[in-house]
C-alpha cells in the first residue's frame, strides 16, 4: 500500500482523540509473523501486545519503514515535533526493538478476534491464553491519533492509536 499525505484525514472525534483514513479507509495490515515474548499485557489500564522486530529479518523491517514513514507523514499533517511524538516502535539499544499494538475493546469486551491454527489442540482457548515466546501473525488496523499537546510544551506527547483486529497463533 502506497500512502499519500494529501490522501490521509484526520478527524477529531472527541477531546484528544482523533480518527485516521486513508484514501476514506481505515488503514489495515497484516504482519508477518512477530515473535510474541510477554503475551498479553495489561499498561495503562489497556490491554497490549509487544512484538519483536528482527533487524536481520527484511519482513520486519519493512513493516517497521511503513509503520515509520506513517508517522512521519502524520507529524508533518499535524505539526508534531519530534520530542512531542510518542512512537509505537520503542527502540531498545542492544535489543531488538519492539512494536507496541493495542487490543480492541469496547465496554470491557475485547474485540480482537484470536484464531489458533491447531485448533484441535487449541479448542477453546482465547486471547488471555496467548503464549508467551512465540510467532504470531497480526492484522493491525492503524486508526487513530492521540493527541496531548498544551501551551506547556515540555509536557506535550501524542502518537498513533494501533489496534490488533485479528491475531493468528
Amino acid at each position: 500500500m502506497k500512502f499519500d499525505i494529501d490522501k490521509i484525514d484526520i478527524k477529531n472525534v472527541a477531546p484528544n482523540i482523533n480518527t485516521i483514513t486513508h484514501d476514506n479507509k481505515t488503514i489495515r495490515l497484516w504482519t508477518c509473523k512477530l515473535l510474541l515474548p510477554f503475551g498479553l499485557e495489561d499498561e495503562y489500564g489497556k490491554k497490549i501486545i509487544k512484538l519483536e522486530l528482527e533487524e536481520n529479518n527484511n519482513e520486519h523491517m519493512q513493516l517497521k519503514k511503513i509503520i515509520e514513514y506513517l508517522e512521519k507523514l502524520i507529524k508533518r499533517k499535524m505539526n508534531v515535533e519530534d520530542d512531542e511524538f510518542k512512537s509505537v516502535i520503542r527502540k531498545r539499544p542492544s535489543r531488538k526493538d519492539m512494536l507496541e499494538v493495542r487490543i480492541k475493546v469496547m465496554k470491557n469486551n475485547i474485540l480482537t478476534e484470536v484464531e489458533y491454527e491447531d485448533k484441535i489442540t487449541n479448542y477453546l482457548k482465547t486471547i488471555y491464553d496467548l503464549p508467551k515466546q512465540y510467532y504470531i501473525k497480526v492484522q493491525l488496523e492503524i486508526n487513530g491519533f492521540w493527541d496531548y499537546r498544551t501551551e506547556q510544551k515540555d509536557k506535550n506527547k501524542c502518537g498513533l492509536v494501533i489496534y490488533a483486529t485479528k491475531i493468528i497463533v
